[in-house]
């Protein structure tokens, strides 16, 4: 399995397949729809080395500098390159991960999958299974705190990653879906028991149907866990890595896949008016 690594500039997203068509033209992908054929803007003996160029070892300097020096016009690679990025062919300069320290909080199979995957991301994870402390959240602070199987958290636990302001994700399976989310990003984002309230005004009955599901853990196949599982990883590496620009999808929603079918649904949990959490002023 290929990662991303720190980059300094410009690199062709690993993803991402070079071949050469018989006209000399460089082919990127091979996706019929998304593929992205570029003519070469020079010697076509050269396109081979220009394209190792954009490995992200380079700043966009350097890049430009030693392509002049493969017989390429600067300014011509500097629009293949503005192309190439339009395109989001290209990753640029790896900011710092956003988590450093990430916490599964949660006992059952989707937890023990997310702890495997998430050291295979590059992330520090910790667990716990049982009731977290004031203490423990004191001294061992996640980045991010993740509510792992449990169909519905312990509302205590809740209410003090609100009070501590530490961001935390809901993931679990219900019914046959797993379930990705909401983000909650205290005092920005809709939280919890906004979408408690959301379901209320839907569902009259639903505080007593959620205290049913307190602690409970949804069922599902091996696979099911895997797919839920590398969604929420999908999630965090964004929340990690992502463009600052491109707001994580969970946040002010879920991601809700069906195991059986599969499909993915983003289903909206904005700020409930009556919740004091902040985030609806």
């Amino acid at each position: 399995m290929t990662t991303l690594t720190s980059t300094r500039g410009p690199m062709l997203h690993p993803r991402i397949t070079v071949l050469v068509r018989p006209n000399g033209a460089i082919q990127l992908g091979w996706n019929p729809e998304a593929a992205v054929i570029v003519q070469p803007p020079g010697p076509v003996e050269a396109v081979p080395a220009l394209v190792r160029l954009l490995d992200g070892s380079r700043s966009e300097p350097e890049i430009l500098w030693q392509a002049r020096e493969l017989g390429f016009d600067t300014a011509v690679v500097t629009e293949l390159l503005r192309e190439m990025t339009a395109a989001d062919l290209l990753v640029g300069a790896q900011p710092r991960a956003r988590l450093r320290a990430v916490r599964v909080h949660g006992r059952g199979p989707i937890a023990d999958a997310l702890l495997d995957g998430l050291r295979r991301i590059g992330l520090r994870a910790g667990h716990s299974r049982d009731r977290l402390t004031e203490r423990s959240l004191a001294t061992e602070r996640p980045d991010l705190l993740v509510l792992s199987d449990t169909l519905v958290p312990d509302p205590g636990l809740v209410a003090e990653l609100m009070r501590r302001r530490i961001p935390h994700l809901q993931v679990r399976v219900r019914d046959g879906r797993g379930i990705v989310g909401p983000l909650v990003l205290p005092g920005e984002s809709s939280c919890l028991r906004c979408a408690d309230l959301h379901r209320t005004d839907y569902e009259p009955d639903w505080p007593q149907l959620a205290a049913q599901l307190l602690g409970r853990v949804g069922y599902t196949s091996p696979a099911g866990v895997a797919v839920t599982a590398a969604l929420a990883l999908k999630e965090i590496e964004s929340i990690c890595f992502g463009p600052a620009a491109r707001p994580p999808a969970t946040l002010d929603a879920t991601l809700e896949v069906d195991l059986d079918t599969p499909h993915l649904d983003r289903r909206d949990w904005p700020a409930h008016p009556s919740c004091d959490c902040g985030a609806g002023l």
